[in-house]
């Protein structure tokens, strides 16, 4: 088997994998998504047993060239991160989302990068909602669903216009005029610049962004729904409602 070296990972979920071993969903720098066999790690006498959690800065070393690999080297390179409340949902829903859609060894260094990047950002308030949006943006680049930041037409989109997305197709122009159905079924294109731009300092930003992301991501998740969207449920119910739903 081949064995290869050491490489930045972070744990995205891990289930119980015979007596004492654990399998693990890894999102790793170099290889993007890998499913791995932990052996031994729910052992109480592992040293991989503390490590192995979600939200901790990783390195491991893989062994194998199928596609469930044996994880035969782990160490954190600092501190993990503590979540709670929304913030930890958050998290959570990026993980949930990264092991639905993402293929195993499909490299996607920029989703690494954003993820990281994320988990930095998600205890600031303010910063929460355009880092989850990024996120999302990054994982549908990887997958190939990525919008294309134009007309299908091949034109520049256009502040004062309104524009339908297409899924497959990509954003189809509505002339400026009357739409009263803009805040639901259509997008406005200076808030579609902002996004292609990064820019989010208006909410209405935000919001355009959340529903874009929701509406591309709908038909690659299919009917199966996300846990996480649970707990953003529950939290909402409770007495601390969020600010920010994924």
């Amino acid at each position: 088997m081949t064995v290869n070296d050491y490489q930045l990972a972070w744990l995205l979920h891990a289930r119980p994998y015979r007596e004492t071993s654990s399998l693990a969903w890894l999102l790793t720098l170099e290889e993007g998504r890998v499913d791995a066999v932990v052996r031994g790690v729910r052992s109480r006498k592992s040293r991989y047993r503390a490590l192995l959690q979600p939200f901790t800065p990783l390195q491991v070393r893989l062994k194998g060239h199928h596609e469930l690999k044996t994880l035969v080297g782990l160490e954190s390179t600092s501190a993990p991160h503590w979540f709670q409340g929304e913030a930890l949902v958050c998290g959570l829903y990026a993980n949930e989302l990264i092991s639905r859609l993402l293929l195993a060894g499909q490299p996607c260094q920029t989703l690494f990068r954003d993820y990281s990047l994320l988990l930095n950002l998600l205890a600031d308030t303010q910063q929460r909602e355009p880092a989850l949006r990024r996120l999302e943006l990054s994982l549908l680049e990887a997958l190939g669903y990525a919008p294309s930041w134009q007309a299908v037409t091949g034109e520049s989109l256009l502040p004062g216009w309104y524009y339908a997305y297409q899924f497959g197709q990509g954003f189809v122009p509505r002339p400026p005029g009357n739409h009263p159905e803009a805040s639901t079924a259509l997008y406005a294109g200076e808030q579609l610049l902002a996004i292609a731009a990064d820019d989010w300092q208006n909410p209405a930003t935000r919001k355009t962004a959340k529903r874009l992301t929701r509406q591309l991501l709908q038909p690659l998740l299919g009917n199966k729904p996300l846990q996480s969207r649970q707990l953003f449920q529950q939290l909402a119910s409770s007495t601390i409602r969020p600010k920010t739903s994924e």
